[in-house]
Protein backbone atom coordinates (compact mmCIF):
# COMPACT_ATOMS: atom_id res chain seq x y z
CA UNK A 1 0.00 0.00 0.00
CA UNK A 2 1.38 3.71 -0.69
CA UNK A 3 0.69 6.65 0.68
CA UNK A 4 -0.34 9.47 -1.76
CA UNK A 5 3.02 11.06 -1.79
CA UNK A 6 4.64 7.91 -2.97
CA UNK A 7 1.99 8.12 -5.39
CA UNK A 8 2.28 11.43 -6.78
CA UNK A 9 6.44 10.57 -7.04
CA UNK A 10 6.02 7.49 -8.99
CA UNK A 11 3.32 8.81 -11.24
CA UNK A 12 5.03 12.14 -11.51
CA UNK A 13 1.72 13.85 -11.28
CA UNK A 14 0.17 16.50 -8.53
CA UNK A 15 -1.36 15.36 -5.79
CA UNK A 16 -4.14 17.63 -6.34
CA UNK A 17 -4.93 15.94 -8.98
CA UNK A 18 -5.13 12.80 -7.70
CA UNK A 19 -7.66 13.87 -5.30
CA UNK A 20 -9.80 16.07 -8.10
CA UNK A 21 -9.84 12.75 -9.87
CA UNK A 22 -11.18 11.05 -6.93
CA UNK A 23 -13.56 12.93 -5.63
CA UNK A 24 -15.19 14.12 -9.52
CA UNK A 25 -14.81 10.84 -10.96
CA UNK A 26 -14.15 8.10 -8.49
CA UNK A 27 -11.30 6.63 -10.26
CA UNK A 28 -10.19 4.97 -7.59
CA UNK A 29 -11.02 4.32 -3.58
CA UNK A 30 -7.96 4.10 -1.22
CA UNK A 31 -8.18 2.69 1.91
CA UNK A 32 -7.53 4.74 5.02
CA UNK A 33 -4.87 3.91 7.31
CA UNK A 34 -5.33 4.21 11.28
CA UNK A 35 -4.24 8.04 11.12
CA UNK A 36 -6.80 8.65 8.51
CA UNK A 37 -4.11 8.98 5.41
CA UNK A 38 -4.98 7.76 1.56
CA UNK A 39 -3.55 4.18 1.19
CA UNK A 40 -3.20 3.25 -2.66
CA UNK A 41 -2.87 -0.71 -4.07
CA UNK A 42 -1.07 -1.10 -7.01
CA UNK A 43 -4.02 -1.47 -8.92
CA UNK A 44 -5.23 1.75 -8.07
CA UNK A 45 -1.62 3.17 -9.48
CA UNK A 46 -2.22 1.13 -12.48
CA UNK A 47 -5.63 2.92 -13.32
CA UNK A 48 -4.10 6.01 -12.24
CA UNK A 49 -1.24 5.84 -14.64
CA UNK A 50 -3.80 4.78 -17.15
CA UNK A 51 -5.69 7.84 -17.49
CA UNK A 52 -2.80 9.87 -17.22
CA UNK A 53 -1.71 8.55 -20.75
CA UNK A 54 -5.31 8.53 -21.81
CA UNK A 55 -5.24 12.59 -20.92
CA UNK A 56 -1.52 13.28 -21.20
CA UNK A 57 -0.27 11.82 -24.35
CA UNK A 58 -3.83 10.30 -26.49
CA UNK A 59 -5.30 14.36 -25.89
CA UNK A 60 -8.67 12.21 -24.24
CA UNK A 61 -10.43 14.78 -21.54
CA UNK A 62 -10.54 12.79 -18.42
CA UNK A 63 -14.44 12.17 -18.47
CA UNK A 64 -14.15 9.68 -21.44
CA UNK A 65 -11.14 8.58 -20.03
CA UNK A 66 -13.12 7.37 -17.21
CA UNK A 67 -15.87 5.80 -19.31
CA UNK A 68 -13.04 3.78 -20.91
CA UNK A 69 -11.82 2.86 -17.44
CA UNK A 70 -14.97 1.63 -16.15
CA UNK A 71 -15.38 -0.90 -19.20
CA UNK A 72 -11.51 -1.98 -19.01
CA UNK A 73 -12.26 -2.64 -15.31
CA UNK A 74 -15.39 -5.04 -16.22
CA UNK A 75 -13.07 -7.17 -18.99
CA UNK A 76 -10.41 -7.37 -16.48
CA UNK A 77 -8.61 -10.81 -16.51
CA UNK A 78 -9.16 -12.12 -12.58
CA UNK A 79 -7.77 -15.00 -11.61
CA UNK A 80 -9.87 -18.20 -12.04
CA UNK A 81 -12.03 -20.10 -9.21
CA UNK A 82 -9.95 -23.25 -9.92
CA UNK A 83 -6.74 -21.71 -8.99
CA UNK A 84 -7.53 -22.22 -5.46
CA UNK A 85 -3.87 -21.95 -3.86
CA UNK A 86 -1.10 -19.34 -3.63
CA UNK A 87 0.98 -21.42 -6.02
CA UNK A 88 -1.42 -22.32 -8.45
CA UNK A 89 -2.84 -18.74 -8.53
CA UNK A 90 1.63 -17.16 -9.11
CA UNK A 91 1.84 -20.30 -11.71
CA UNK A 92 -1.33 -18.90 -13.88
CA UNK A 93 -0.12 -15.27 -13.26
CA UNK A 94 2.88 -16.02 -14.74
CA UNK A 95 1.59 -17.88 -17.96
CA UNK A 96 -0.80 -15.14 -18.45
CA UNK A 97 1.76 -12.50 -18.27
CA UNK A 98 4.32 -14.94 -20.16
CA UNK A 99 1.46 -14.36 -23.54
CA UNK A 100 0.99 -10.72 -23.01
CA UNK A 101 4.53 -9.83 -22.93
CA UNK A 102 5.40 -12.34 -26.16
CA UNK A 103 2.49 -9.63 -27.61
CA UNK A 104 4.05 -7.21 -26.68
CA UNK A 105 1.01 -6.08 -24.61
CA UNK A 106 2.23 -3.73 -21.96
CA UNK A 107 -1.16 -2.61 -20.96
CA UNK A 108 -2.72 -6.63 -20.64
CA UNK A 109 0.56 -6.84 -18.96
CA UNK A 110 -0.04 -4.07 -16.21
CA UNK A 111 -3.73 -5.31 -15.38
CA UNK A 112 -2.11 -8.87 -14.84
CA UNK A 113 0.17 -7.56 -12.69
CA UNK A 114 -1.91 -5.00 -10.95
CA UNK A 115 -4.39 -7.87 -10.14
CA UNK A 116 -1.57 -9.46 -8.82
CA UNK A 117 0.04 -6.65 -6.05
CA UNK A 118 -3.76 -5.75 -5.18
CA UNK A 119 -3.97 -9.65 -4.28
CA UNK A 120 -0.46 -10.42 -2.82
CA UNK A 121 2.60 -8.95 -0.93
CA UNK A 122 4.38 -7.42 -3.71
CA UNK A 123 7.99 -9.16 -2.50
CA UNK A 124 5.86 -12.71 -3.45
CA UNK A 125 4.76 -11.25 -6.92
CA UNK A 126 8.52 -10.78 -7.72
CA UNK A 127 9.94 -13.80 -5.87
CA UNK A 128 7.56 -15.89 -7.31
CA UNK A 129 6.03 -14.48 -10.58
CA UNK A 130 8.38 -12.29 -12.23
CA UNK A 131 11.69 -13.89 -11.46
CA UNK A 132 10.66 -17.32 -12.55
CA UNK A 133 8.91 -15.75 -15.61
CA UNK A 134 12.30 -14.42 -16.73
CA UNK A 135 13.80 -17.56 -16.54
CA UNK A 136 11.31 -19.04 -17.95
CA UNK A 137 11.72 -15.97 -21.19
CA UNK A 138 15.76 -16.75 -21.11
CA UNK A 139 15.34 -20.92 -21.28
CA UNK A 140 13.03 -20.07 -24.75
CA UNK A 141 15.40 -17.53 -25.67
CA UNK A 142 18.71 -20.14 -25.83
CA UNK A 143 16.34 -23.02 -27.25
CA UNK A 144 15.49 -20.33 -30.10
CA UNK A 145 11.56 -20.20 -29.39
CA UNK A 146 11.81 -16.74 -28.25
CA UNK A 147 12.72 -14.13 -30.52
CA UNK A 148 15.54 -11.61 -29.55
CA UNK A 149 12.83 -8.94 -29.45
CA UNK A 150 10.38 -10.60 -27.45
CA UNK A 151 13.36 -11.97 -25.15
CA UNK A 152 14.44 -7.69 -24.52
CA UNK A 153 10.57 -6.36 -24.53
CA UNK A 154 10.11 -9.04 -21.46
CA UNK A 155 13.09 -8.52 -19.54
CA UNK A 156 12.80 -4.53 -19.79
CA UNK A 157 9.72 -4.28 -18.86
CA UNK A 158 10.32 -6.70 -15.62
CA UNK A 159 13.66 -4.58 -14.95
CA UNK A 160 11.06 -0.95 -15.02
CA UNK A 161 8.79 -2.92 -12.73
CA UNK A 162 11.76 -3.33 -10.10
CA UNK A 163 13.03 0.54 -10.68
CA UNK A 164 9.68 1.87 -10.09
CA UNK A 165 9.82 0.04 -6.83
CA UNK A 166 13.27 1.19 -5.92
CA UNK A 167 12.15 5.14 -6.26
CA UNK A 168 9.04 4.41 -3.87
CA UNK A 169 11.37 3.60 -0.51
CA UNK A 170 13.12 6.18 1.30
CA UNK A 171 16.78 5.33 2.48
CA UNK A 172 18.61 5.33 5.73
CA UNK A 173 21.63 7.38 5.79
CA UNK A 174 22.65 5.88 8.90
CA UNK A 175 22.80 2.58 6.64
CA UNK A 176 26.49 1.68 4.21
CA UNK A 177 26.05 2.35 1.03
CA UNK A 178 25.75 -0.30 -1.87
CA UNK A 179 27.44 -0.77 -5.25
CA UNK A 180 25.53 -3.73 -6.85
CA UNK A 181 26.28 -5.69 -10.38
CA UNK A 182 26.83 -8.14 -12.58
CA UNK A 183 30.75 -8.45 -13.45
CA UNK A 184 31.90 -8.46 -16.72
CA UNK A 185 30.54 -10.82 -19.52
CA UNK A 186 27.39 -11.79 -17.04
CA UNK A 187 24.39 -10.98 -18.54
CA UNK A 188 21.45 -12.36 -16.27
CA UNK A 189 20.21 -9.55 -13.70
CA UNK A 190 17.41 -11.28 -11.85
CA UNK A 191 19.39 -11.96 -8.59
CA UNK A 192 21.04 -8.89 -8.47
CA UNK A 193 17.63 -7.11 -9.15
CA UNK A 194 15.72 -8.91 -6.11
CA UNK A 195 18.77 -8.87 -4.34
CA UNK A 196 18.73 -4.91 -4.42
CA UNK A 197 15.05 -4.95 -4.36
CA UNK A 198 15.60 -5.81 -0.73
CA UNK A 199 18.12 -3.58 0.12
CA UNK A 200 16.34 -0.76 -0.59
CA UNK A 201 12.72 -1.86 0.98
CA UNK A 202 15.21 -2.03 3.82
CA UNK A 203 16.74 1.58 3.87
CA UNK A 204 20.12 0.89 1.90
CA UNK A 205 21.39 3.58 -0.76
CA UNK A 206 22.16 1.45 -3.74
CA UNK A 207 24.17 2.35 -6.72
CA UNK A 208 22.82 -0.37 -9.18
CA UNK A 209 25.08 -0.99 -12.30
CA UNK A 210 23.65 -3.80 -13.34
CA UNK A 211 24.32 -6.65 -15.60
CA UNK A 212 28.03 -6.53 -17.57
CA UNK A 213 30.00 -3.84 -15.47
CA UNK A 214 33.51 -3.37 -16.43
CA UNK A 215 35.90 -3.99 -13.38
CA UNK A 216 38.21 -0.76 -14.48
CA UNK A 217 35.90 1.73 -13.35
CA UNK A 218 34.58 0.12 -10.04
CA UNK A 219 37.84 1.51 -8.02
CA UNK A 220 36.65 5.05 -8.68
CA UNK A 221 33.08 4.21 -8.33
CA UNK A 222 33.43 3.05 -4.87
CA UNK A 223 35.85 5.51 -3.96
CA UNK A 224 33.93 8.95 -4.92
CA UNK A 225 30.71 7.49 -3.64
CA UNK A 226 32.21 5.81 -0.20
CA UNK A 227 30.63 2.73 -0.99
CA UNK A 228 31.15 0.00 1.57
CA UNK A 229 29.13 -2.56 0.24
CA UNK A 230 29.70 -4.29 -3.39
CA UNK A 231 27.36 -6.99 -4.18
CA UNK A 232 27.69 -9.13 -7.04
CA UNK A 233 25.42 -11.62 -8.63
CA UNK A 234 26.83 -14.64 -11.11
CA UNK A 235 25.07 -17.47 -12.72
CA UNK A 236 27.74 -18.99 -14.27
CA UNK A 237 31.43 -20.41 -12.80
CA UNK A 238 33.15 -19.64 -15.98
CA UNK A 239 33.37 -16.21 -14.40
CA UNK A 240 34.52 -17.43 -11.43
CA UNK A 241 38.60 -17.18 -11.49
CA UNK A 242 38.07 -12.62 -12.60
CA UNK A 243 35.66 -12.47 -10.10
CA UNK A 244 37.92 -13.43 -6.98
CA UNK A 245 40.80 -11.62 -8.45
CA UNK A 246 38.05 -8.34 -8.52
CA UNK A 247 36.94 -9.24 -4.86
CA UNK A 248 40.86 -9.72 -3.79
CA UNK A 249 42.12 -5.88 -5.71
CA UNK A 250 38.81 -4.33 -3.96
CA UNK A 251 39.40 -5.78 -0.97
CA UNK A 252 43.22 -4.58 -1.16
CA UNK A 253 42.52 -1.58 -1.85
CA UNK A 254 39.38 -1.08 0.40
CA UNK A 255 40.41 -3.44 3.19
CA UNK A 256 37.08 -1.97 4.90
CA UNK A 257 34.74 -2.73 2.47
CA UNK A 258 32.35 -6.00 2.57
CA UNK A 259 31.06 -7.99 -0.24
CA UNK A 260 27.73 -9.81 -0.64
CA UNK A 261 28.25 -12.80 -3.24
CA UNK A 262 25.08 -14.58 -4.84
CA UNK A 263 23.97 -16.94 -7.51
CA UNK A 264 24.67 -20.25 -8.96
CA UNK A 265 28.17 -18.93 -10.04
CA UNK A 266 29.22 -19.10 -6.64
CA UNK A 267 27.96 -22.40 -5.55
CA UNK A 268 31.78 -23.86 -5.31
CA UNK A 269 34.25 -20.91 -4.16
CA UNK A 270 37.47 -20.15 -2.98
CA UNK A 271 37.97 -20.31 0.53
CA UNK A 272 39.30 -16.83 0.89
CA UNK A 273 35.66 -15.38 -0.25
CA UNK A 274 33.38 -18.09 1.51
CA UNK A 275 32.13 -15.86 4.23
CA UNK A 276 30.70 -13.32 1.40
CA UNK A 277 28.81 -15.78 -0.32
CA UNK A 278 25.12 -15.50 0.35
CA UNK A 279 22.35 -17.91 -0.30
CA UNK A 280 18.90 -17.09 -2.42
CA UNK A 281 16.76 -17.27 0.18
CA UNK A 282 15.15 -13.92 1.30
CA UNK A 283 15.40 -14.99 5.53
CA UNK A 284 19.38 -15.37 4.87
CA UNK A 285 19.18 -12.00 3.59
CA UNK A 286 17.34 -10.81 6.56
CA UNK A 287 20.07 -12.44 9.15
CA UNK A 288 22.69 -10.74 6.82
CA UNK A 289 20.75 -7.35 7.72
CA UNK A 290 20.75 -7.63 10.81
CA UNK A 291 24.41 -8.36 11.20
CA UNK A 292 25.16 -5.74 8.70
CA UNK A 293 23.46 -3.11 10.65
CA UNK A 294 23.84 -3.72 14.01
CA UNK A 295 19.98 -4.72 14.34
CA UNK A 296 21.01 -8.54 15.13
Amino acid sequence: MYNIKSVAKLLEMPAVTIRAWERRYNVVTPKRSESGHRLYTEQDIEDLRWLKLQTEEKGMNISQAVKMLQKRREEREVVPREASTPDETFSRMQENLFEALMRFDSEKANSILGLGFSMFHYEDIFHRVLAPLLHQVGDLWEQGEVTVAQEHFASNYVSQRFFQFFQVFTTNPSLPKVVALCPEGEQHQIGLLLFSLFLRRMGFEVIYLGTNTPHEGLPAIIGTHHAQIVAISLTTSDLMPRVVKLVQELHEQFPKIRFALGGQGFTTVPEEIEPWVLGGDIEIWKNWYAETSGHG
